[in-house]
C-alpha cells in the first residue's frame, strides 16, 4: 500500500504531466468540454419542458358544476370531500357572478353571445387541479359520482392524456441521451488519453525498470484524468450557462405565446443541481477514461513482454 508521502509524489507527477503534455490535456478537456456541454443543454432543455408541462398540467383543470339551490353546508360538504381526494392538488370554488365575470372577460369581443345570460343562469361549481396527469381519468370518474349535489364534470381527459404521454417520452428520451452523451465521453477520453500513452512510452518503462507496482503507475495517469475532467467541467459549465441564456432571451417570446405567462427557468436556480453534477461527472469520465487506457497499456505490454521472454 502506497504512504502518503508515496500518494503525494505520485500526485505531484500527475499535476506536472498535466503541464508538460498540454497539446494532449487540452484535446482532453476540449472532448470533454463537448460532450459535458451537450449533456447540460439536454438536462436543462428537458428541465424546462418537464416546467411547462407542469404548467400545462396546472391549468388543465377540472369543472365541478353544482346543481342550483344547494344550502352553504351542502357546498362546503362537497368541498371537503373533494379535497380530501388522493389527486387533488387544489381546490377552488367558483361563485356565479365569478363565472360569469369570467365569461364576460372572454367574450369581450363579441359580448352579443351573452346577450340575454344573467348571473344566475351561471353554475357554480368547483375548479379542480389535478396532481397527476396519468391519474386524471380516475378523478373525473369520482367526481361524477361523488355527491348527488353535482350536476355536472366538464375535463378535457383527451387533452391530459396526450400530455402525460409527451411529458413520459421526453424524460425516457432525455435519460437515454444523457447516458449515449456520457458513454461517448468516457470512450473518447479513454482514447485520447491512450494516444498519451504511447508519447510517455519512456516513462513508463523506467517506473516498470524499478519495480514500480501497476497501482503505482496508475496513480499519476488517474490524479491527470481527474483534474483534466474537473476542468473540463468547469469550462463546459461555462459554456452551458452563457448559452442557455442567449438561448432563453431569443426563445422566450415563443413559449410565453404558446403558454401564456410561462417564463423558462433562469440558469442560477439550475446551479445547485448542475456543478456538483458536471464535477462529478467530469472526475468520473475523466479518471474513468485514463484508468481504462492505463489498465489496457500495461496488459498489452505484458502481453508484449511475455512473448518476447518466450522467444
Amino acid at each position: 500500500m502506497q504512504s502518503s508521502s508515496g500518494r503525494a509524489f505520485l500526485t505531484r507527477m500527475g499535476l506536472r504531466n498535466i503541464q508538460t503534455n498540454r497539446t494532449m490535456s487540452l484535446a482532453s478537456v476540449l472532448v470533454l468540454v463537448s460532450c459535458l456541454m451537450l449533456i447540460g443543454l439536454v438536462f436543462l432543455a428537458a428541465t424546462n419542458l418537464n416546467s411547462m408541462f407542469a404548467e400545462f398540467s396546472s391549468r388543465n383543470v377540472i369543472m365541478v358544476y353544482l346543481r342550483q339551490g344547494l344550502e352553504d353546508q351542502q357546498v362546503e360538504s362537497i368541498e371537503n370531500r373533494i379535497k380530501t381526494m388522493g389527486n387533488v392538488k387544489r381546490c377552488t370554488y367558483i361563485t356565479s357572478q365569478a363565472a360569469y365575470d369570467r365569461a364576460t372577460a372572454k367574450n369581450e369581443g363579441d359580448l352579443a353571445l351573452l346577450e340575454g345570460v344573467d348571473v344566475a343562469f351561471m353554475p357554480a361549481g368547483f375548479e379542480v387541479s389535478p396532481e397527476r396527469l396519468e391519474d386524471f381519468d380516475a378523478t373525473v370518474e369520482q367526481l361524477k359520482a361523488l355527491d348527488s349535489g353535482i350536476q355536472s364534470v366538464r375535463s378535457f381527459q383527451g387533452v391530459a392524456a396526450q400530455l402525460s404521454a409527451v411529458q413520459n417520452a421526453l424524460t425516457v428520451l432525455g435519460v437515454a441521451v444523457i447516458t449515449v452523451l456520457l458513454l461517448v465521453s468516457v470512450f473518447i477520453i479513454s482514447s485520447t488519453v491512450q494516444a498519451t500513452m504511447f508519447s510517455r512510452q519512456q516513462e513508463i518503462k523506467v517506473m516498470k525498470s524499478v519495480g514500480a507496482a501497476p497501482a503505482f503507475i496508475r496513480w499519476p495517469f488517474l490524479v491527470e484524468g481527474i483534474v483534466l475532467g474537473v476542468m473540463g467541467a468547469l469550462a463546459a459549465l461555462g459554456v452551458v450557462c452563457v448559452v442557455y441564456v442567449g438561448m432563453s432571451r431569443a426563445l422566450e417570446p415563443f413559449f410565453n405565446r404558446l403558454l401564456s405567462g410561462f417564463r423558462l427557468l433562469p440558469v442560477v436556480k439550475q446551479l445547485p443541481t448542475l456543478l456538483p453534477s458536471f464535477v462529478a461527472v467530469g472526475a468520473i469520465a475523466g479518471g474513468g477514461g485514463s484508468m481504462l487506457s492505463i489498465t489496457r497499456y500495461l496488459k498489452e505490454n505484458i502481453y508484449e513482454e511475455a512473448e518476447l521472454e518466450d522467444e
